[in-house]
């Protein structure tokens, strides 16, 4: 049987008979007793990518094909079975023409070479009262950056680490992970002398460029290793006829790479952390290794929850032996007194942890490096645990919603977990109240499936962690890989693929020049929020169920179904600006008259404690003291009634009762209690009267800000994530003698329109929808500089027609042919079989013929733009833009007469992976969990529809004039 299949020309010959000569193995997929059909990966390469049969039969048990030199004969060696295990005989051979479908350019090594924005960049800023802030290397966003198999080399460090400068990152996390197939002569140990040697070459490498470089103490995620030994591995509590026992797990270090596989330590116990940080030691000794900026804790995936030392710490910590309440521990018995045994496991547990954590902070700062630590995940007090790192890290894990026009969240593209404000919030609380300068956000972890995540979809989602009080986005992530290449390069299964060869990479310096400037004035001055909300933490720990309570990230139901995480709410939707806190934090926190002062130095006008029912007696105590001193505290729906944990309990509910009595005979009231008072309410905003705290007007507007003050001012990170857009005077809570406002998105700045109305400072805004404004506000000191315009538009816009000219500039895997068209719309429909695969960049030109423009200025609306674009005309650049709104002022670039109007668009990889997997192109080469979709299910995008690529419009041009205020 013959099959003639062309491709590029060629033909591939394929022999396949019985022989007894093994050389390279090869996967089969279907194949029946009479004809094995295989398909190469590429001419020239001894790998079957492929087998099928000719009429569907399954195909079991090929062991190894030969081809020889130019890969056109095969010899095929195994032991076929059929879907019944029955063996196949080949008595004969058949010759077939076996057509490949892969192109020379799947398999070349390339590398990366965008045209980078820097036209379109204004310089960084150098402060002032109307400049942007001097940039600090923490300012720059960062990025966890994964060493494949640690197959690295100091020239492609050195490639890596410019180009991701170059690109605006000014931090990276090391992380040694699984390798990359086929590389595996590259692969070096993680921590031995050959690996340091690559790393201090990069930390040297890093410092020459401003950059910092934080590493993993272990490999993947979960500490551990090959020394651990399963004495110092993980355990899990066990109740057996009425005694606790101990069991060991296997659990072992997540995604490791080589050099680093083992089981994970105990992350409770003192010993095996020892144990651990002694080993690293060690290492860092033998490779004399450069310390990082900080060592990085990831989120607490360890799933035991027991360690040797926990009964002597119990007995210590609650004052009695757990061993003795076995019964109640397990949740039987008495349901009063399970509870609460199960509570004071739960707070031990918490407390041995964290003691854990204090442990490897003091390592690190022994060694001149800081902790940066995810604490979510953990069964813990998370704001204790978060405030015991130096470097507080919250996690982002799948996509927001936006009420943007034009901003598209396809659910098929989308994971199904509840995204959660407040939990990125603890994280911001922890680092404001104990006084940390930068709190970190792993971010953009599947926005979308691989290669759908736009820059739009970065920006809006950066805008809502900056205003949950994150001051430094890390991208998740970016894969370290040689210059040279094959596309897609080396990727990361859960990854944003922020890498140089996604065709993303092209804008991003401008996305991240954005980001920096945000984050510059988010890191400077003290935060200044009004309120510490106190989470009654004991409520749930008393709550029932039996062992630990973890506080997730993917289930946010710990706070969100919570009165606290309604009041949080409640104050993010009217105005009010708060911190969590836990009870040693507010048992820290000192007044001083009517301020609140926390442990780090923040300060805030109130304490609220929403509804809760079980409190220590030394927290109520501490609140009573604060009132006394001068503070207003606010008690919503009613007093705490309860103490936490058994030992005790009767006399200590008792001392509660006793000390909570003067305030108890009354449901609702303030109460004088000193010099302060306790107000006591079912209502929150009649609660907040009696404070006398002031909410923020913006919200009155959709817009939602966070703050930050300093010796001068107060400074307002604004977004308007809503469908409308905002034009007019919004109110300031702050006093404001002056103000200057600012674009982080173009970099522009301008002393504000300002106004008082009935006491009140008034700015006048115009923000469209999805457009973010810094606002400084100045409280006795007058600014001069040059106005911020307040422009409207006027008349009918003026819809772009005509001939375009269209002509991809760069990318891949081959640049389309030119093509011209009077109708905008997707370039896989118009530009051809090429243009269907292409991820990169095409540059859309015409000719605009303008009468004299009668106009203050003109706005350029380029409509439908997938997905970034560069902007210029009559030769000269006017900008570029990465997020809604998809506009560009224009003024003073247009002429009387012909302008000629350039839009170069950028748009994603999606078609390019696309074709490689409907051609079954072999990219796919990474150990463990290989490559996965956003469900974890086995990644292929062939069945993906091609996604829109190009300027799909509108195009217009819309006359602007100066507006007069009044």
């Amino acid at each position: 049987m013959f099959m003639r299949k062309a491709i590029h020309g060629r033909f591939l010959l394929l022999v396949v008979f019985a022989f007894p000569s093994v050389s390279h193995s090869a996967t089969a997929e279907r194949s029946d007793a009479t004809t094995l059909l295989l398909r190469l990966v590429r001419v020239g390469d001894q790998h079957v990518r492929d087998c099928w049969s000719t009429d569907g039969e399954p195909f079991h048990g090929l062991s190894a094909v030969r081809f020889d030199p130019v890969g056109a004969i095969g010899v095929y060696n195994g032991n076929p079975r059929n879907s019944s295990g029955n063996r196949l005989a080949f008595d004969d051979f058949r010759v077939l023409l076996c057509a490949s479908s892969d192109r020379p350019e799947d398999y070349a090594a390339t590398t990366p070479s965008w045209t980078a924005p820097d036209v379109f960049l204004p310089e960084e800023g150098t402060g002032g009262d109307v400049g942007w802030p001097a940039v600090e290397p923490q300012a720059r966003p960062g990025a966890y950056w994964w060493w494949p198999g640690s197959a690295v080399t100091k020239e492609d460090l050195t490639w890596n680490l410019e180009t991701y400068r170059k690109a605006g990152w000014g931090n990276m996390g090391v992380i040694g992970i699984y390798g990359v197939k086929g590389e595996e002569e590259r692969f070096i140990d993680i921590f031995s002398p050959r690996w340091f040697e690559m790393f201090n070459h990069a930390v040297a490498e890093a410092k020459r460029l401003g950059m910092n470089i934080d590493l993993t103490p272990s490999s993947g995620w979960r500490m551990g290793g090959p020394h651990v030994t399963p004495e110092f591995g993980e355990q899990n509590l066990v109740v057996e006829n009425g005694r606790i026992e101990a069991r060991q797990n296997s659990a072992k270090v997540k995604r490791a790479g080589p050099g680093g596989e083992g089981l994970t330590i105990n992350p409770y116990s003192q010993a095996a952390v020892a144990l651990h940080l002694d080993w690293v030691d060690r290492q860092f000794a033998e490779g004399n290794g450069a310390a990082p900026r900080a060592f990085y804790y990831d989120s607490f995936e360890n799933p035991g929850n027991w360690c040797p030392e926990f009964l002597e710490a119990f007995r210590q910590l609650r004052g009695y032996a757990l061993e003795e309440h076995a019964e109640a521990l397990a949740g039987r018995g008495d349901a009063d007194q399970a509870r609460r045994v199960v509570c004071d496991y739960r707070e031990t547990l918490s407390d041995v942890l964290i003691g854990r954590v204090e442990q490897i902070v003091r390592w690190g700062n022994e060694r001149g490096s800081g902790l940066r630590m995810q604490a979510h995940g953990a069964p813990a007090n998370l704001l204790d645990m978060y405030a015991a790192a130096s470097i507080p890290e919250t996690e982002v894990f799948g996509a927001s919603q936006f009420g943007i026009p034009g901003f598209r969240r396809d659910p098929k593209l989308i994971r199904p977990d509840r995204q959660s404000d407040l939990v990125n919030r603890f994280a911001s609380s922890a680092a404001h109240v104990a006084g940390r300068e930068v709190v970190i956000s792993e971010s953009f972890t599947w926005l979308r499936n691989h290669y759908h995540t736009a820059l739009s979809h970065i920006k809006a989602e950066s805008d809502k962690l900056l205003l949950n009080g994150i001051n430094c986005i890390y991208y998740h992530g970016i894969c370290y890989a040689p210059k040279e290449t094959a596309w897609p390069g080396w990727l990361f299964y859960a990854s944003t693929q922020a890498n140089a060869r996604n065709s993303i990479f092209r804008d991003v310096p401008a996305l991240n020049a954005y980001i920096t400037r945000c984050q510059s004035v988010l890191q400077e001055g003290t935060p200044h929020n009004d309120v510490l909300l106190y989470w009654p933490v004991y409520d749930l720990w008393m709550g029932g169920g039996h062992r630990e309570l973890r506080f997730s990230v993917h289930h946010p139901d710990w706070i969100e179904t919570t009165a606290c995480g309604e009041a949080g709410r409640w104050m993010m939707e009217n105005g009010h600006t708060f911190d969590f806190a836990s009870d040693s934090q507010v048992r820290g926190t000192r007044s001083g008259g009517r301020t609140l002062r926390s442990g780090g130095g923040s300060e805030y006008r109130t304490l609220l404690v929403p509804a809760a029912r079980c409190m220590p007696v030394e927290t109520a105590r501490h609140l009573l003291a604060l009132a006394a001193e001068g503070a207003t505290v606010l008690v919503w729906k009613g007093l705490p009634d309860d103490v936490p944990g058994w030992h005790d309990h009767a006399e200590r509910k008792q001392r509660l009762g006793d000390l909570l009595a003067p305030f108890s005979q009354q449901a609702a009231g303030v109460h004088t209690v000193g010099r302060g008072r306790l107000a006591i309410g079912d209502d929150l905003a009649g609660l907040f009267e009696i404070a006398e705290i002031e909410r923020e007007p913006l919200v009155d507007h959709g817009l939602q800000f966070i703050r930050r003050k300093s010796a001068t001012g107060v400074s307002y990170f604004i977004a308007n994530h809503t469908a409308a857009a905002v034009c007019g005077w919004v109110g300031l809570a702050s006093p404001c003698r002056s103000a200057v406002l600012m674009d982080p998105m173009t970099a522009r700045t301008g002393v504000a329109p300002l106004r008082s109305e009935s006491g009140r400072a008034e700015v006048y805004l115009q923000m469209q929808p999805g457009e973010a404004r810094v606002l400084r506000a100045f409280a006795d000191k007058s600014i001069d500089g040059p106005a911020w315009p307040i422009k409207q538009r006027v008349g009918e816009p003026i819809v772009v027609q005509g001939q375009w000219a269209v002509e991809f500039t760069e990318g891949g895997p081959v640049l389309p042919q030119p093509f011209s068209t009077r109708e905008l719309k997707c370039w896989t429909e118009i530009g051809g079989a090429e243009a269907e695969r292409f991820a990169g960049a095409a540059r859309y030109t015409i000719q605009v013929d303008l009468p004299e423009p009668q106009a203050d200025g003109w706005l350029l609306d380029l409509g439908d733009v997938r997905e970034s674009a560069r902007v210029w005309v009559n030769g000269r650049p006017a900008g570029v833009v990465v997020a809604h709104p998809f506009h560009v002022e224009v003024t003073g670039l247009l002429q009387a007469g012909e302008n000629e109007l350039a839009i170069e668009v950028t748009n994603l990889s999606a078609n390019r992976i696309r074709d490689l997997d409907k051609r079954g192109v072999d990219w796919k080469k990474f150990y463990e969990i290989n490559f996965v979709s956003h469900m974890y299910e086995p990644f292929d995008a062939s069945g993906w529809d091609a996604k829109s690529s190009g300027l799909l419009g509108p195009v217009t041009l819309s006359r602007v004039e100066t507006k007069e205020l009044r």
